[in-house]
């Protein structure tokens, strides 16, 4: 037997059910699938962790130039030295240019103008990630103050080596990369395949610092897990930026 239902408790009961459930598609970058700050906030213990983690390894590379963390970042780097060749060596430079600072100031400028006219607040948290990122990095470098490796560079290393400043740039700029890419469609399978490939390429831009022998295996392991903590903080900025100036997308969200 069918309860009849009024129009308008009918109309009260969707829109209800609108506002306590706006669709995630409505506004992709409001709610992409995956973030550190979902994996951050929801699995508290992880982060802990990988906070505990990230203080281990800056007060081992600062006690002593980082004499404990040498028992398994020399072999590891000899090992990755034995194994290079010519051909790879070429590609690995290209990877590793992904990273440096001309290419992440210059493509996150690039990522801020096209986000503009879409939604300001991911314009402006790309700016602040692009150009606010190396005073992290500078600070992080000052305090620990860590030799780079020695044995066998391909390429010139300046500065203290923990953490690594190529694998936190390529994580400020190729981990909003999929953010951007949200303003110009609502297709989550394009997403996981921006964010997979973004993910991808952050990993062998921090393969790519060992294997050129600029950087110890703990310093990229550093810089990933401050990668991380950095994005989440850019994505609790990102929310801070829409209440104040929301977009088109968020206003449709809101009033869907």
């Amino acid at each position: 037997m069918m309860i009849p239902v009024s129009p308008t408790s009918a109309r009260t009961q969707l829109r209800s059910t609108s506002i306590s459930s706006p669709s995630p598609t409505t506004c992709l970058h409001c709610h992409p699938p995956l973030t550190p700050g979902l994996m951050f906030g929801r699995w508290r213990y992880f982060a802990v962790a990988m906070a505990a983690v990230f203080a281990s390894l800056a007060i081992a590379a600062w006690i002593d130039g980082g004499w404990l963390l040498l028992h398994w970042d020399e072999p590891v780097q000899r090992a990755v030295e034995d194994a290079r060749s010519s051909g790879m060596t070429a590609i690995v430079k290209r990877i590793s240019f992904l990273g440096s600072t001309i290419a992440v100031l210059t493509l996150g400028t690039l990522l801020a103008a096209v986000s503009w006219r879409r939604c300001r607040a991911v314009a402006t948290v790309v700016l602040i990630a692009t150009f606010g990122r190396p005073l992290l990095e500078f600070t992080l470098k000052a305090i620990v103050d860590r030799d780079r490796p020695d044995l066998e560079r391909l390429v010139n290393g300046q500065g203290p080596s923990f953490p690594s400043g190529h694998v936190m740039a390529a994580a400020a700029l190729w981990g909003l990369a999929p953010l951007v890419v949200t303003l110009f469609t609502r297709n989550r399978r394009i997403w996981w395949a921006t964010t997979i490939g973004s993910a991808l390429l952050i990993l062998a831009i921090a393969a790519s610092r060992t294997y050129l022998g600029v950087h110890w295996l703990s310093d990229i392991v550093a810089g990933l897990i401050v990668g991380g903590f950095f994005l989440w903080g850019v994505e609790t900025l990102l929310a801070h930026q829409h209440r104040r100036r929301p977009c088109a997308a968020v206003h449709v969200q809101r009033n869907s």
